[in-house]
C-alpha cells in the first residue's frame, strides 16, 4: 500500500480508510471489555477513550506491530522504565485502556490504566532506591517519572493491586481522587458514553472520540486530504466516531461517524466511497489482492450516521504489514 495508507492505518488504530480513513486490524471474536468501575476512573472531560485487549491480541504474530504502532509512546517508554521497577508488562497487563483530553492550558493530557496483577509495594520499593521522589494522594504512593520534552510531569499509582495508572501527574491524582470519591467519571461523559456500547465488548481494539479528537486524529494521519476545502468541512461537521476492529477467520473492522445532519453525512459519504475505490484502482497493479479488497469495502449512510467497514484476508494483512508503520504517538 501508499505510505498514506501505513501512516493512516496507526493513528486511531482501527478503521480509518481512504483518502481520509484507514483500517488496521484486531484479534478475535471475543474480546474483553472495560467494567464501569474502569470507565469511571476516567475524566468525564476526555475527548478520546481507547482500549486493547492484550491478552488476544499478545496471540497474534503481528502483535510487536500493532505494540509499536498504536499504543501511545509514553507508555512504551514505561515498559523499559518499569522493568527495573519491578514492573513486567507483558507478563501482568492483560488490558490497556488510556484517554486524551485537553488541559486548561490548552496542551493534550493522556492517562491510561493498565489492568491485571501487579505489586504496588515492590514497585513503590524499587522507586525509591531508585531515588524517585514519592508522594501520597488518598493515601496511594504516587511515582514521580519525569517529564517530557514539553515539560509535562509524568506520574504512576496504583488505585490497587489490579490496577497500574500512568500518565501525566495532575491527572494521575485526579483519578486517584474520583477512585476515592467514588466519583462516576468518564460514564457523565454525555458524547461519548452513549456510543461505548457499540465498542465495548466488541473488537480486541477500539476508540470513541469527539469531534475534536477525531478531526485531530484524521489531521495528524492525513494532513494533505485533511486539509482540502471540502475536508474541512467535514471535520468542522463531526460529532464524534467509533471504530473496532476484531478478527475471526479474516478481518472484519468497522468504523462509525455521527455528522452534524444527513447531508453532512451523504457528503462523508460519498468522499469515503470514492476514496475506496481511488486506492483500490492505485493498487490495481501492483497488488490486485489489496485492490479486490478495498473495492469490496462497505460505505452506508443512514440518516446523520455514515458506516464504513472493510474485510482483509490473512495474506492481505500480511501485503499491510509489509509496509513499515511510524511510532504511535
Amino acid at each position: 500500500m501508499s505510505k498514506r495508507i501505513s501512516r493512516m492505518a496507526r493513528c486511531a488504530g482501527l478503521c480509518f480508510a481512504s483518502a481520509i480513513f484507514v483500517p488496521l486490524f484486531a484479534v478475535t471474536a471475543r474480546a474483553q471489555s472495560l467494567p464501569d468501575a474502569t470507565l469511571a476512573l476516567f475524566p468525564a472531560q476526555a475527548g478520546e477513550l481507547a482500549f486493547a485487549d492484550l491478552h488476544t491480541l499478545r496471540q497474534s504474530p503481528h502483535y510487536r506491530v500493532i505494540h509499536d504502532s498504536y499504543f501511545p509512546a509514553r507508555l512504551r517508554q514505561l515498559e523499559s522504565q518499569g522493568i527495573s521497577m519491578g514492573i513486567d508488562f507483558e507478563a501482568q497487563a492483560q488490558q490497556l485502556s488510556w484517554a486524551y483530553l485537553v488541559s486548561p492550558s490548552g496542551g493534550i493530557e493522556m492517562i491510561s490504566v493498565a489492568e491485571g496483577n501487579f505489586v504496588p509495594s515492590t514497585v513503590v520499593e524499587r522507586a525509591r532506591a531508585l531515588r524517585l521522589p514519592v508522594t501520597e494522594v488518598t493515601g496511594k504512593p504516587v511515582i514521580a517519572m519525569g517529564q517530557n520534552e514539553s515539560g509535562q510531569a509524568f506520574a504512576l499509582a496504583f488505585p490497587d493491586s489490579s490496577k497500574m495508572v500512568f500518565g501525566t501527574r495532575d491527572q494521575v491524582e485526579a483519578l486517584l481522587n474520583r477512585a476515592y470519591a467514588g466519583a462516576p467519571g468518564f460514564l457523565q461523559n454525555q458524547t461519548l458514553a452513549p456510543l461505548l456500547a457499540e465498542a465495548n465488548g466488541r473488537g480486541s481494539i477500539w476508540s470513541v472520540m469527539d469531534q475534536r479528537f477525531a478531526a485531530l486524529e484524521i489531521r495528524n494521519i492525513a494532513p494533505d486530504a485533511a486539509n482540502r476545502p471540502e475536508a474541512q468541512t467535514l471535520l468542522n461537521n463531526l460529532r464524534a466516531a467509533v471504530a473496532r476492529a476484531t478478527l475471526g477467520n479474516d478481518l472484519t473492522s468497522a468504523a462509525s461517524f455521527l455528522c452534524n445532519d444527513a447531508s453532512q453525512a451523504a457528503l462523508l459519504a460519498a468522499v469515503a466511497q470514492a476514496g475506496f475505490a481511488l486506492y483500490s484502482t492505485a493498487e490495481s497493479n501492483q497488488n490486485p489482492d489489496m485492490a479486490a479488497a478495498l473495492h469490496a469495502a462497505v460505505v452506508q449512510q443512514s440518516g446523520e450516521r455514515v458506516e464504513l467497514s472493510l474485510s482483509l484476508t490473512q495474506s492481505q494483512i500480511s501485503t499491510l504489514l509489509a509496509h513499515s508503520l511510524p511510532a504511535g504517538r
